[in-house]
C-alpha cells in the first residue's frame, strides 16, 4: 500500500479568512484532519464531505488526546495511505509542537511537509490597533511563551534580557501573570511600561484590557480575563488609542449566522464581515426545478431562443448546471445573453459569455420587452426565480423560465454541528426561502432575536412568518450601513429591535 503523508497546516489567529492559500488546499485534499481547540470550526468547511474529523484540543488541565497518541495517530493514519492535516492554532511552529510531531513522521519515514500561518502573536495585537514595531518606539521585539511546563524546569527564561528588551509578546500568560510581572519588575523593567492584554484575537469575541506592569494581574483579575489570550509589554502598546481599527467597527463584537446563497464583494456576508461582525455563513442545499408559465420543465429546445436574460448570478449558476447535467453543448446557443445587474454579468463571463447588455437591478417589475427595446418581435427566454405564477403575465412573446426549489440547512455539511453549539447575536437573510431556514436554527428563539432581512420581500415573509425583532434594509444591501448607523448606540451596535 502506498503510504500517505501529513501535513502540518498553520490555522492562522481565528478568523476564518486569515487561513493561507496553501492551508486552504491541503484541507481539501485531505483524507483525516486532526485539528485543536484554537482552530476555527468554520475552516473545516474547506474539508471534502468523506474526510475523517479527529479532535485534540488541549486546555491547560486537560487533553482530549495527549500528545503521544496524537504522534501514533498521525503515523498510523499516514500508513494507511490517507493524506493526513494537523490542523493547528496559529502558525504550527511558533510555541506548538510541530517539531516533535514532525520529528515521529521522519523517525517512521512517513513524508511530510509545513504550512506557516499567521501567528496569534502578531495578530491579535494588530487587530486591537497595536503595531508591534514603530520607529518612534522600538526597533526590537522578542516572542516568549508564558507557560512553564516541567520539560523546561532548569530552563528559566533569561528575566534581565527580556526586561531590556523594548517590546515584549507573551503566549499563554495569562495564569502566570503575576509570576510574570514580578519577574520583569525585579529585573528593571519600568512599573509605568504600558501593557495590553488580547483574549480571542480576530474574533467577535476579541477583548482587550489595558494597563501598567505594576498592577497589571489585579487589572486583569477584576475584568475577568482569562485564557487564550495576547500579551504585549512595551510603548506601543500607547498607540491603541488611535489605532485601534477593529474594535471601532459598528458591529464589532456581534456573531451572526447568515443564511444566503450570494457570494462574492456585494454578499450580504461580506457586507456584514466589512462592518466587523463575526461572520457564520449557514451551509444551505437545495433541490432546484424547473417551470415554465405553462407548467411544463426546462425547455428542450433552448438553443431556439434569440435572447436569454438571467436575473441574477444565481440563475445563471443554476441555468449552466442544468445544461451541464443534461450535457448540453452551450456552443448550441444562439441567443444574445442579458445580465440583471453586475453579479449576474459576471457569473456569465466567467464563462466565457460575454452579456449582450446588463440592465439595472433596480425595477424588477419592469416588463422585460420595455428593457429590451432591440428585442421587439423576436422570442425571449427570461429565467427567472421565485413562485411561478398559475397565469402568464401577459408579455408578449416573452418565456419565462422559474427556477423553485426546497432551500434547507445542509445539515451533512461538516460545519453544520457546530451552529447548534453556539448562540449568535443575530440571524440575517437576503432571501425569503432563507427564513425558513433560520428558524430552523433558532427553534424557540426564533421570535425573540435579531433578525436582519435584506429586501422587501424578505421583510414582509419574515412577518408572516411571527418574527420580532427584526432589522429590515427593504432596498438592498447597499441601505445596510445606513440602517446600522440610524439604529446604533454610541459607538457600538449593542441592542437592535425595530
Amino acid at each position: 500500500m502506498k503510504t500517505g503523508s501529513v501535513l502540518f497546516v498553520g490555522a492562522g489567529p481565528g478568523d476564518p479568512k486569515l487561513l493561507t492559500i496553501k492551508g486552504m488546499e491541503a484541507l481539501q485534499h485531505a483524507d483525516v484532519v486532526v485539528y485543536d481547540r484554537l482552530a476555527n470550526p468554520l475552516l473545516l468547511a474547506h474539508v471534502k464531505q468523506e474526510a475523517r474529523l479527529v479532535y485534540c484540543g488541549k486546555e491547560a488541565d486537560r487533553h482530549t488526546l495527549p500528545q503521544d497518541e496524537i504522534n501514533r495517530l498521525l503515523v498510523r493514519e499516514a500508513q494507511r495511505g490517507q493524506i493526513v492535516v494537523r490542523l493547528k492554532g496559529g502558525d504550527p511552529s511558533m510555541f506548538g509542537r510541530v517539531g516533535e510531531e514532525a520529528q515521529e513522521c521522519l523517525a517512521h519515514g512517513i513524508p511530510f511537509e509545513i504550512v506557516p500561518g499567521i501567528t496569534s502573536g502578531m495578530a491579535a495585537p494588530l487587530y486591537a490597533g497595536i503595531p508591534l514595531t514603530h520607529r518612534e518606539y522600538n526597533s526590537s521585539v522578542a516572542f516568549v511563551t508564558g507557560h512553564f511546563c516541567e520539560k523546561n524546569a532548569g530552563k528559566e527564561l533569561d528575566w534581565a534580557a527580556l526586561a531590556r528588551m523594548e517590546t515584549l509578546v507573551i503566549y499563554m500568560g495569562v495564569k502566570n501573570l503575576p509570576r510574570i510581572k514580578d519577574s520583569l519588575l525585579a529585573h528593571g523593567k519600568h512599573p509605568d511600561t504600558p501593557v495590553a492584554l488580547v483574549r480571542w484575537g480576530t474574533l467577535g469575541e476579541q477583548q482587550t484590557v489595558e494597563g501598567r506592569l505594576l498592577t497589571i494581574d489585579q487589572t486583569a483579575a477584576q475584568a475577568g480575563f482569562r485564557s487564550p489570550a495576547i500579551i504585549v509589554v512595551g510603548e506601543v502598546v500607547r498607540l491603541r488609542e488611535s489605532l485601534n481599527w477593529h474594535e471601532s467597527k459598528p458591529m464589532f463584537g456581534q456573531t451572526i449566522a447568515v443564511a444566503s446563497r450570494r457570494t462574492g464583494e456585494q454578499s450580504l456576508a461580506q457586507a456584514l464581515e466589512r462592518l466587523g461582525a463575526e461572520v457564520w455563513p449557514l451551509p444551505l442545499s437545495e433541490m432546484p426545478r424547473w417551470q415554465t408559465d405553462s407548467g411544463s420543465g426546462f425547455p428542450e429546445a433552448v438553443e431556439d431562443y434569440p435572447w436569454i436574460v438571467f436575473d441574477s448570478e444565481r440563475h445563471v449558476t443554476a441555468f449552466f448546471r442544468e445544461l451541464s447535467v443534461r450535457r448540453f453543448d452551450i456552443r448550441r446557443l444562439r441567443g444574445k445573453m442579458v445580465a440583471r445587474g453586475l453579479q449576474a454579468a459576471r457569473a456569465l463571463e466567467e464563462r466565457g459569455l460575454y452579456p449582450h447588455r446588463v440592465l439595472e437591478e433596480p425595477g424588477r417589475s419592469v416588463p422585460i420587452r420595455q428593457l429590451l427595446p432591440e428585442g421587439q418581435g423576436e422570442r425571449i427566454l427570461h429565467v427567472r426565480g421565485g413562485k411561478s405564477p398559475t397565469v402568464r403575465n401577459g408579455e408578449e412573446a416573452v418565456d419565462h423560465l422559474w427556477l423553485t426549489g426546497e432551500l434547507g440547512w445542509d445539515r451533512e455539511h461538516l460545519a453544520s454541528r457546530w451552529f447548534t453549539e453556539r448562540s449568535f447575536d443575530w440571524l440575517a437573510a437576503d432571501e425569503p426561502d432563507a427564513l425558513s431556514v433560520l428558524a430552523e436554527l433558532a427553534e424557540k428563539g426564533w421570535k425573540d432575536g435579531k433578525l436582519l432581512c435584506v429586501g422587501e420581500e424578505t421583510v414582509r415573509f419574515a412577518k408572516e412568518l411571527g418574527a420580532s425583532g427584526i432589522v429590515a434594509c427593504p432596498a438592498g444591501i447597499g441601505q445596510l450601513e445606513e440602517v446600522l448607523d440610524q439604529l446604533a448606540t454610541a459607538s457600538k451596535v449593542t441592542h437592535l429591535y425595530s
